[in-house]
């Protein structure tokens, strides 16, 4: 019985686990904080797979800009309710990119004059989602 096709799966698996954890490791570098950033998204390490390194490289650059408030944030009025916060309590920040004809985005989540507490990253079906969970989305009725 050959087991080399099993060992270079094992091997490529442990590889793309790798890319991702450095993936997340950079951002929470970027960022430098003390509390733990929450990464989220519906297929977010297939997503990080896909990124070719020049999109990664201008994610990271714009994660640098937001961390030194280059990017305008989309702050809600809303007393809704948000994990342990209010909404109008927590800034967002929103980065549109494609992948072939596929759109994606990022949402960074900030405490106002605080910390970070999430990274999101998935399609624009989850995007809608967590832009209706803080309260972003409205409807178009």
């Amino acid at each position: 019985m050959n087991f080399f096709p099993l060992l270079y799966l094992q091997d490529v698996t442990t590889l793309l686990i790798t890319y991702v954890l450095h993936y997340r490791r950079r951002i929470e570098g970027i960022i430098s904080q003390n509390y733990r950033v929450e990464f989220l998204g519906k297929d977010f390490d297939k997503v990080v797979h896909l990124l070719t390194e020049t999109k990664v490289e201008k994610i990271y650059g714009w994660i640098e800009d937001v961390v030194k408030d280059r990017i305008q944030p989309i702050g809600v009025g809303s007393k809704k309710p948000y994990k342990q916060w209010i909404v109008k309590e927590l800034l967002t920040f929103r980065y549109p990119f494609c992948i072939g004809n596929i759109e994606y985005r990022i949402l960074c989540v900030k405490v106002k004059n605080s910390i970070y507490i999430e990274f999101h990253l998935g399609d624009h079906k989850y995007y809608d989602k967590v832009r209706k969970d803080l309260d972003l989305k409205k409807s178009s009725y």
